[in-house]
């Protein structure tokens, strides 16, 4: 009897670190997973945050082999020189270049601001880096 009633209080501990650790793991952003939530910065393949994202929460030197998530049109598609929107979802301002590591053209993107990409910029971000 007393074995069977230290097994339950071990079962019923072992089920409550299962439930525990189950739900640490939903309050946190994860990276390049299709959703763009609180902590991340996002660049999406058309104006006006519409269609697929690439929501990232660590900075990336290189978009090559980065993908579009989600079940729209740009799903699957290479995020490397295809975007036109963004929205930084993050405390941390971010910057994104035209090139991989930084290189070539660069601009800041507050926190919290939601935008469409200028001229220099559509179609042709290739980093992005949380500063």
């Amino acid at each position: 009897m007393k074995l069977r009633s230290s097994l339950r209080t071990a079962a019923a501990g072992g089920l409550l670190l299962a439930t525990l650790g189950a739900g640490a793991g939903s309050a946190s952003a994860a990276d390049k997973d299709g959703w763009l939530t609180s902590g991340e910065f996002g660049l999406f393949c058309y104006a006006n945050q519409q269609n697929s994202v690439l929501d990232l929460n660590v900075s990336d030197s290189n978009f090559a082999d980065d993908f579009f998530k989600g079940s729209q049109s740009c799903a699957y598609q290479l995020t490397n020189d295809w975007t036109e929107s963004y929205s930084n979802r993050d405390v941390y301002s971010w910057s994104i270049h035209t090139d991989w590591k930084g290189s070539g053209y660069g601009a800041t993107i507050a926190a919290g601001a939601r935008g469409n990409t200028s001229a220099t910029f559509t179609n042709s971000i290739s980093s992005a880096y949380f500063n």
